[in-house]
């Protein structure tokens, strides 16, 4: 078959671009700078409800009530419609690019979501289901990368703490104590604003990351050690270090024994 220059051309355009583009599980962690604060939790609140017994096909019930008790917010009207426009704004920005090899073996690249479809119904109900491109990686990403609670997600107040709550947990292993996060200058504002958007490096590192750093530092219990990158006088990049100074309970220390004894692999989930 005779190749397409155009068409290949297109297709490393798009590849270069990689708008939220998910080859493993923790790139999905690393996805959707774009979002609020808020929408990032009510992301997080979804995830949680997946568990190593569910399958690509389940479909995730909760209500707005619960929501509201989880994040301690009010039951005023005011209150649902947060909620509301929470979940609209999930459907809405959580465009997905799935890299992909055809059965012939040429590269390709599915354009999905996130989510299958969220359902708001007026009595507070609310029903959701993760893609079929999207749930495979979600449930790896659940069972091997999330390991904060959402106790700890709820006491984060800045957009940009959770991002690297995200960021940092999409990077270590299981319980590691010390993890390294490095990346180019274009990927860190990539995680931190989305696509769209870039800051002047000196302002980025003290309105994004320090801001992040320090209600982490203050609020988690660790410590992080920030390192610029730098070709000459240019910021290239970042390398950030967070040490977990928090000590695990007995219960995790042989539930993460328990999870070791049988690792989860994202193909499990691609029956």
């Amino acid at each position: 078959m005779v190749k397409s220059k155009k068409a290949e051309k297109a297709f490393e355009n798009l590849l270069s671009r990689q708008d939220y583009l998910v080859v493993q599980a923790n790139d999905l962690a690393k996805a959707f700078g774009n979002l609020k604060a808020f929408e990032h939790k009510l992301l997080d609140y979804c995830f949680s409800y997946v568990t190593k017994e569910n399958t690509v096909t389940d479909t995730f019930k909760t209500n707005a009530k619960e929501v509201l008790k989880h994040f301690g917010l009010n039951t005023s009207g005011r209150s649902y419609e947060q909620v509301a426009r929470g979940f609209k704004a999930l459907n809405e920005n959580t465009a997905l690019y799935f890299s992909e090899t055809t059965p012939d073996g040429k590269r390709a690249i599915v354009m999905g979501q996130l989510f299958s479809y969220i359902k708001f119904i007026e009595d507070g109900e609310i029903e959701f289901r993760f893609s079929e491109f999207s749930a495979p990686y979600v449930f790896a990403l659940r069972s091997q990368f999330y390991s904060f609670k959402l106790a700890e997600l709820a006491r984060i107040k800045s957009k940009y703490a959770i991002i690297l709550m995200k960021l940092w947990e999409a990077n270590r292993f299981k319980n590691q104590r010390v993890t390294t996060i490095q990346g180019s200058l274009e990927e860190w504002q990539d995680w931190f604003l989305g696509k769209e958007k870039k800051l002047e490096p000196a302002r980025f590192k003290r309105d994004c990351i320090q801001v992040g750093a320090e209600e982490l530092e203050k609020k988690i219990g660790v410590d992080i050690y920030l390192d610029v990158v730098k070709n000459g006088r240019k910021v290239i990049g970042y390398e950030m270090q967070i040490v977990d100074n928090r000590q695990p309970t007995t219960a995790e220390v042989i539930q993460q024994a328990t999870e070791n004894s049988h690792q989860t692999d994202i193909y499990d989930f691609l029956d």
